[in-house]
């Protein structure tokens, strides 16, 4: 049933998916006793706690001390890429906070979008107007274009910098980067098992699946 449900929300390349529901289906494939209703339901409750009533409030309720914050001491954890664990562990790394930060917004009508910048993922004000940029792995503090150009030339050492870094990227995006991350994790783990349910679920992405094909069939062949 949540193989099916998950290939739906995929099946037309480019068409925009929920966020927290595609999310929440990858718990479950990581650990069957996790009902993504329920992880849904820990996002309810947590927007349930938040009075902010603008961009910089939601971001200093959610990662101000005490919050969410970066896991930067086990950085490769894949629990840092699973909602339902970073929610109960108040620990993640960019881009689920990010989207943490876009869930809980989307609940009290603060409207946040991700921004995948190479190398860093962060997230923004989905208006243009008064605009503002976020690294909640880092901080909750807002940032400017200028200070996110510093931030990518120090975390890069590269000096290739463009204005489109900082163009909204869609949910898609953000559950097939998550994914990618899952997938990078289980590889240098060598574990196997995990790797499968990772893979089967980028096999139904239409934009990546034609590339990993072989990929996915040698990795089948390996576990019979």
């Amino acid at each position: 049933m949540y193989f099916e449900r998950f290939t739906e929300l995929f099946s037309t390349r480019g068409a925009i998916v929920p966020l927290d529901e595609a999310l929440a289906l990858i718990c479950h494939f990581f650990d069957d006793s996790v009902e993504p209703q329920a992880v849904l339901t820990g996002l309810d409750e947590l927007a349930s706690t938040i009075t902010a009533a603008s961009a910089v409030e939601l971001m200093a309720d959610l990662f101000g001390p005490g919050g969410f914050t970066g896991n930067s001491f086990e950085y490769d954890d894949p629990n840092n890429s699973l909602m339902h664990q970073v929610i109960a562990r108040r620990l993640g790394i960019p881009i689920t906070l990010c989207a943490l930060a876009i869930e809980v917004g989307r609940r009290v009508d603060i409207d946040i979008v991700g921004v995948g910048m190479p190398g860093h993922f962060l997230c923004r004000t989905a208006s243009q107007q008064d605009l503002m940029f976020f690294d909640p792995f880092h901080s909750p503090e807002p940032l400017s274009a200028e200070q996110c150009k510093k931030l990518y030339k120090h975390l890069t050492q590269i000096d290739n910098w463009s204005a489109e870094f900082l163009e909204p990227s869609s949910s898609r995006l953000m559950v097939i980067r998550v994914l990618s991350n899952l997938k990078s994790i289980y590889r240098r783990r060598s574990d196997l098992a995990n790797l499968r349910w990772v893979m089967r679920l980028r096999s139904v992405i239409p934009e990546i699946a034609t590339a990993e094909t072989v990929e996915f069939a040698q990795l089948m062949r390996r576990s019979n």
